[in-house]
């Protein structure tokens, strides 16, 4: 699992807990030892912790429905300092690392709604749950009023009960299994004036957390390791990644590379892995590349290295 979460937010978890001392002994993620970034699969693993310490299956969503907005400090104050819904929408999409880096935003537009998507770095229910949860209190604080998502989705398989997750986030389409967590607002309200709208807090803000914000990695790096571990397709990956495949071709090419030369360079790399193995047939190695046949893989193994599979192998 990829990513980091703030020291923050891991503190935020603890102290929700019924007894944050045990919860940091058996995580091992002490209130006064924590790094500035924790692993992902660290907090994924408190999340579970925290919610059978506290007796809770839906602890997640418990603590989304009672966020305070503010707890999150610099990313929480850049949403509600915003000129409007939108303005604060991107702002979380552009400041989001201060909190967490791993999994991707996304912005999509049509017949007048808008869908927000975050894919997280991990899967983990409660995680998810809460992730709405907060979203949609700042939205609330921030707009001075209720405003009710037309559409929620979730990247979770659906419980044998939902109507608490309805209620909580005030809409009654709420979906499984997506392949990002989602709110659809309709446009007109992402539009409101905010109440605390503040251009010149916004504006230092933004350059507080731009000193703040750790060393983003790269579409080629997070193309490559999604691409190392399934071998996808493009339409695939940019699911995974929460955008269009077309967006996530013009990323790649900003960066002067493709999806097709990436593929190709990390299919090599496998491929010398398997056949430092001795035992595989090309053919085999050829399957589970995703090559058509065994043909197809020696021509692009021969373009990349410059000789065959077979002489790779017996080190001509």
């Amino acid at each position: 699992m990829n990513g980091t979460i703030a020291a923050s937010a891991v503190k935020y978890v603890l102290g929700a807990s019924e007894d944050p001392e045990r919860l940091a002994r058996e995580t091992g993620l002490s209130d006064h030892e924590l790094p500035s970034r924790v692993p992902a699969d660290a907090v994924d693993e408190l999340w579970t912790r925290a919610a059978r310490l506290n007796g809770d299956p839906d602890f997640g969503l418990t603590l989304g429905r009672a966020y305070q907005p503010g707890a999150f400090g610099l990313l929480d104050f850049l949403f509600l300092s915003s000129d409007t819904l939108a303005g604060a929408f991107g702002a979380a999409v552009r400041n989001v690392g201060v909190l967490s880096t791993g999994g991707s935003y996304g912005w999509s537009e049509h017949d007048g709604l808008v869908t927000l998507s975050r894919s997280l770095p991990t899967q983990n229910r409660h995680a998810v749950t809460f992730l709405l949860g907060w979203q949609l209190a700042l939205v609330r604080v921030a707009a001075g009023k209720p405003i009710t998502p037309v559409h929620v989705g979730l990247a979770m398989p659906a419980p044998h009960r939902h109507g608490d997750l309805a209620e909580a986030y005030g809409s009654p389409a709420v979906d499984f299994g997506r392949p990002a967590n989602s709110l659809t607002f309709r446009r007109s309200e992402l539009e409101i004036p905010l109440v605390g709208a503040d251009p010149v807090t916004a504006a230092m803000l933004r350059r507080r957390a731009a000193q703040l914000l750790p060393a983003e990695e790269s579409w080629r790096d997070r193309v490559r390791a999604y691409q190392a571990q399934h071998l996808g397709d493009l339409e695939a990956a940019a699911r995974h990644f929460a955008i269009s495949p077309r967006r996530l071709q013009e990323l790649l090419k900003r960066e002067g590379t493709s999806w097709r030369r990436e593929l190709e360079a990390v299919r090599g790399d496998l491929a010398v892995e398997m056949l430092g193995d001795g035992s595989l047939p090309t053919a085999v190695i050829a399957r589970r590349l995703g090559y058509s046949d065994e043909r197809a893989f020696r021509r692009a193994f021969r373009r990349t290295y410059g000789r065959s599979p077979q002489q790779h192998r017996g080190g001509a």
